[in-house]
């Protein structure tokens, strides 16, 4: 009789090892075995919660099946956001954190136990995964871009334990950034060569379709783009992460809660002042929902969380990926593992508005897609309470509603503040345009502060006013990293060779546009 075919299907597996278990097991075996246990126990809630299996413990740790990549790293961020929460409410020699690896890939079956090298693979990735951290292959990484707000930091490929090739691996961040690159060697002046390819990576993109020419647009393009990965060529040898060091725990503090409107204060200060086990969930548009005098933290979790996709599910038509709610609050301890939302300065918005009006016309919303055109003119424009609307790097584009029309400017630049990972620009508030578009430059993106690597103190917070300033504005930056600004200009033109005459007075050299505006631009 012939011998049935192994059973062999894609999964994603997602592999969890417990750090410094064996250390505390020499000290006390029984009590470091009830902490192992308990800490698992968190991470199975969450796996299942997520609609995956468990199907093997090992020792201190354990393997976990996924049907969806996108639900895996997620189960991934909640776990490590649970652990950071009890470890911080933990006796110090009571603290253990976890390592965690996922990758998808073809698997057999053996009764309930999985097997092949996509398990071995998880395995490795997470041996290579920073303390407290997650580290995804390739494979994964492609399937959750654009639907989790989470950045990564790309390892490069890497050579692992019993694994005959090269892994590529990413290291998953929160910030919905990459993490800071390792500190420069000893300071030089910033070529202009240096800050034009960090200004132009999104312009070399754009130029490569267009046919441009622009020849500084071809100089250093090993410089990694934000939030796009920089090529394994780039460097032979990658550099291990630093292992990431747990999250110190931050007091509840209600006016520090984003997104909500401020209508929802008062209901914050409810939470801030109930007793007991009591967690808060958020989401990006402003959706919220408290448990409070649960018997356990786990439980007071699901309450929160389900309430609030709850109201997700029920106020919004088309609710996706990045809309569903995550614990911000466990007790009087915020567990939310993301920065808070990069903002402009206050105002927020120019004081002054353009002259004469522009009314907003879809249409002519820059750097936006068509779908994102037909929402402007479907839902914005027909919205009836004060609104606002946001444009920001990569195309996000984003509108918040208030009571007021510095309430829906909150609302709508934390959100998009939140998905870009960098400061938005207030494209609109209510039917009217607040910012010029430039007609003789090609607008590359949004401009942030970012944009101008290596600025000193006075030079950045001349660039954070900027992005505020009233009326044409432009930024001009020399070949040898000098900058010069212009504000509060009558048009365009006085704009731009005002900002390339301060760039020459404060010593530039081959000053070239950089910015006009609140965009980043490049010659037509």
């Amino acid at each position: 009789m012939n011998e049935p075919s192994p059973v062999r299907r894609l999964t994603t597996i997602l592999a969890i090892d417990v750090v410094g278990f064996s250390t505390m097991s020499a000290r006390n075996e029984e009590h470091a075995l009830g902490l192992l246990n308990a800490r698992l126990a968190i991470a199975e809630t969450y796996i299942k919660q997520h609609r995956g299996r468990v199907f093997k413990m090992t020792g201190d740790g354990l393997l976990a099946e996924f049907a969806s990549p996108v639900e895996s790293v997620r189960a991934a961020v909640e776990i490590q956001e649970a652990m950071r929460t009890t470890n911080a409410l933990a006796a110090e020699g009571d603290r253990l954190s976890l390592r965690i690896g996922a990758n998808l890939g073809d698997v057999v079956e053996n009764g309930d136990d999985l097997m092949g090298d996509a398990v071995n693979v998880a395995v490795r990735l997470e041996s290579i995964a920073p303390v407290g951290g997650i580290c995804v292959s390739a494979n994964v990484y492609e399937q959750i871009v654009g639907k989790l707000t989470l950045g990564a930091e790309d390892m490069g490929k890497q050579q692992v334990k019993n694994i005959p090739r090269p892994i590529h691996a990413y290291r998953l961040t929160a910030e919905g950034a990459p993490p800071a690159a390792p500190a420069p060697v000893p300071p030089r002046p910033a070529s202009r060569r240096k800050t034009l390819a960090a200004l132009g990576v999104a312009a070399l993109l754009v130029a490569a379709g267009a046919g441009l020419a622009g020849s500084w647009l071809m100089v250093g393009t090993s410089v990694p783009p934000v939030e796009i990965a920089a090529p394994a060529s780039v460097a032979a040898t990658p550099s291990p992460p630093a292992a990431a060091t747990p999250a110190a725990a931050r007091v509840f503090v209600a006016a520090d809660v984003p997104f909500l409107p401020d209508r929802a204060r008062r209901e914050l200060e409810t939470y801030a002042a109930a007793d007991g086990v009591k967690a808060l969930a958020i989401n990006i548009r402003g959706a919220f929902s408290f448990a409070s005098r649960r018997v356990d933290e786990p439980t007071a979790r699901k309450i929160a969380l389900d309430q609030c996709n709850a109201v997700v599910q029920k106020t919004m038509a088309a609710a996706r990926e990045v809309d569903r709610c995550a614990i911000y609050a466990i007790g009087d301890k915020v567990v939310w593992s993301f920065r808070p939302p990069a903002l402009p300065p206050p105002p927020y918005v120019p004081n002054a508005r353009p002259t004469p009006a522009i009314p907003l016309d879809a249409a002519a919303v820059p750097l936006i897609g068509d779908a994102a055109r037909t929402g402007v003119t479907e839902r914005y424009m027909k919205a009836e309470r004060n609104r606002a609307y946001a444009i920001g790097r990569n195309k996000i584009e984003t509108w918040s509603t208030g009571d007021s029309d510095a309430e829906a400017i909150r609302r709508a630049l934390q959100t998009c503040g939140h998905l870009a990972g960098r400061p938005c620009v207030i494209y609109a508030v209510g039917d009217q345009v607040v910012v010029r578009v430039p007609r003789t430059y090609r607008l590359v993106d949004v401009f942030t502060p970012q944009d101008l690597p290596d600025l000193e103190p006075a030079q950045r917070e001349a660039v954070e006013r900027y992005l505020v300033a009233d009326d044409w504005r432009a930024i001009a930056v020399g070949r040898n990293g000098r900058i010069g600004i212009a504000t509060v200009r009558a048009n365009e033109e006085a704009a731009v060779e005002a900002a390339l005459r301060e760039c020459a007075r404060v010593g530039g050299t081959e000053c070239a546009v950089s910015a006009v505006g609140p965009f980043l631009v490049t010659r037509n």
